[in-house]
């Protein structure tokens, strides 16, 4: 039997699944197949390549500024950040040129910009694959591949439970990192989420000083303030994949699903490396009993 591990997307939560991935390894669960969307896919590229505790090591010691730095923020062609130095250290130290060259079978998705269809990448040159995943849209600029525009792989297909099948998975664990985002939870966690948004507009509110107004708007006399530009961005987009992503599993369920709890997490709070990789072992240990009896590891 084949194992595939579909991970999903969720910008800085995404880290998440380095702790999900190092739990079920703990459990001596087998990944055969690997597929992902947007951070999904650049975690996955690093995994399927062999070097997943190279990017766990680097990831824990990011700090805030380093973020900044990595994302290269600033007002560019089609995005408020342009990444490169965050996917040349895919191309230097996290990932196989090509997939061919993996140790593990992976496949990712992206989204035609103007036909609204999901792009899959399984062969080829993998960085630009994957920097076509993770171009969340007016954050990182689109990605000009084989003449079309291409955007987040999540706008149309955020967990790819279906990819595992495709390249012959016979049990899926699918990872979902916006279940505090459906209706009922935004309802419940209200605070929680505004917190977060706050904190991704102060976030980027640290870069030039012509840019805060964008990001952090003053209040003016006892006007409420409204969010900034990211935050109305951020929170749109957790709404929307969190939709589409209830959509999708409902019509390609995977054998397992994972919802680690993220609501306090901004979209680039990367530097909680650490704190969110233990996030995804709680995931995996709250799961653990079902997992492997679903698995057929565990007598009952």
């Amino acid at each position: 039997m084949k194992i595939g591990l579909a991970l999903g997307a969720g910008a800085a939560r995404g880290w998440t699944h380095l702790g999900i991935i190092d739990a079920l390894e703990a459990l001596g669960i087998k990944i055969d197949i690997v597929t992902g969307c947007s951070i999904g896919a650049y975690v996955g590229a690093a995994y399927a390549s062999g070097n997943l505790n190279k990017l766990k090591e680097w990831a824990f010691d990011l700090s805030d500024w380093q973020v900044l730095r990595l994302l290269g923020v600033g007002i560019s062609r089609g995005g408020l950040a342009s990444g490169e130095q965050v996917f040349k250290l895919l191309a230097d130290e996290f990932s196989a040129a090509n997939f061919s060259e993996m140790q593990k079978p992976f496949a990712l998705t992206a989204t035609d910009l103007y036909s609204g269809r999901e792009v899959v990448f399984k062969d080829g040159e993998v960085v630009e694959a994957v920097r076509a995943s993770c171009a969340i849209p007016a954050l990182f600029p689109p990605v000009k591949f084989n003449g079309r525009w291409l955007v987040d792989g999540a706008v149309v297909n955020p967990v790819p439970v279906n990819l595992c099948r495709r390249l012959g998975a016979d049990f899926v664990i699918a990872v979902n990192l916006s279940a505090d985002f459906r209706p009922e939870m935004l309802d419940k966690n209200t605070q929680a989420h505004v917190k977060a948004q706050q904190k991704t507009d102060e976030t980027l509110a640290k870069t030039q000083s012509f840019l805060r107004s964008w990001f952090s708007p003053e209040p003016k006399d006892d006007t409420p303030t409204p969010p900034g530009i990211m935050s109305v961005m951020s929170n749109s987009l957790d709404i929307m994949q969190a939709r589409v992503t209830r959509s999708r599993l409902a019509g390609d369920p995977p054998d397992i699903l994972i919802e680690p709890h993220l609501r306090d997490v901004g979209l680039l709070e990367f530097e909680k490396a650490q704190e969110l990789y233990a996030a995804g072992k709680e995931a995996v240990d709250r799961l653990e009993k079902q997992i492997l009896y679903q698995l057929n590891y565990l007598d009952v």
